[in-house]
């Protein structure tokens, strides 16, 4: 029995065949999803990920879609979204209980609006709290990760249990969570302030991405920010602003964001990826690590 016909039908949104990944990413790419599933909630989390133990099938989890590049091949497996059911957000004293799929704008402008203050950097930051969580998404001077409480996520033997603070290390652009499973919801510790203060917070933190980052379909930042210097000003002083490979870009608003006008692949921005890499490299003998997370296989 295979998996649609097995696991399928314990799923209230059952499972879809070769679906394209281009339809789920922010940078329109990607190739098919051998399975496709969407959890309706925990319960039904913990059966796929026990079901793909059972199976030995491989497990692919993502929220949003943004910071990852797939490959035109796709990916085997089971591909899980993290959709709907896990975009919510709960109040409790001066802290934030929010889903894993919770787009982090949206978190922003919640905290705001109920004077809770703490995470005004996220608005306008891609892409939703899981994601934000793996990799301690930062803006402006402030991070994720130093608001945490409280983690629940479902280990990788279906088991689901919560994180204190102190059992999880966050660093720059980086968190031991992947490692330990896959993030349901999150305990945001926040601050009180003035409701009128903060939303003006999340309008200029909104504003000030509108006005350096551009509109076209890209990933957010691409590679992490060496300890030297940004790794926006290294691609424009090495001459990689506009370098394109295919219709792939980098953009000549910000020189670590590469964009899609339209008709690129994934292996086109992946060889643009290396190109910028190399040229960095070549310049000023630094090595840009890349922030974004590129899975699948190619074509």
């Amino acid at each position: 029995m295979n998996p649609k016909q097995e696991l399928g039908r314990r799923l209230q949104a059952g499972i879809k065949e070769s679906e394209p990944m281009s339809l789920h990413t922010s940078w329109k790419v990607g190739g098919p999803a051998d399975y496709y599933l969407l959890p309706a909630d925990e319960g039904e989390l913990q059966e796929i990920v026990r079901y793909g133990n059972k199976t030995g099938l491989p497990l692919f989890v993502f929220g949003n879609g943004t910071n990852l590049l797939v490959r035109d091949g796709g990916i085997r497996g089971l591909v899980v979204h993290l959709g709907a059911p896990f975009n919510y957000i709960y109040r409790e004293g001066s802290s934030l209980r929010a889903g894993a799929g919770t787009p982090l704008t949206m978190l922003a402008r919640e905290a705001a609006k109920e004077g809770l203050g703490g995470l005004g950097f996220g608005a306008g930051i891609p892409g939703s709290l899981g994601g934000a969580l793996v990799m301690n998404a930062g803006a402006f001077g402030s991070y994720i990760g130093r608001l945490v409480s409280k983690i629940r996520l479902v280990r990788f033997d279906g088991k689901a249990i919560t994180l204190g603070r102190e059992d999880i290390v966050f660093g720059y652009r980086k968190s031991n969570l992947a490692e330990k499973g896959i993030i349901v919801e999150a305990l945001l510790e926040l601050g009180k302030g003035d409701s009128e203060e903060l939303n003006r917070e999340v309008e200029h933190c909104l504003a000030e991405r509108r006005r350096r980052h551009p509109a076209l379909p890209s990933a957010g930042s691409v590679f992490r920010n060496p300890p030297e210097r940004p790794a926006g000003s290294l691609i424009e002083e090495a001459g990689g602003k506009g370098l394109s490979v295919g219709p792939a870009r980098v953009s000549e608003k910000h020189a670590n964001f590469i964009i899609n006008p339209g008709g690129a692949s994934a292996g086109d921005i992946e060889e643009l990826i290396e190109r910028v890499r190399r040229l960095v490299r070549e310049k000023f003998a630094v090595e840009l690590q890349a922030e974004v997370r590129i899975i699948g296989e190619k074509r």
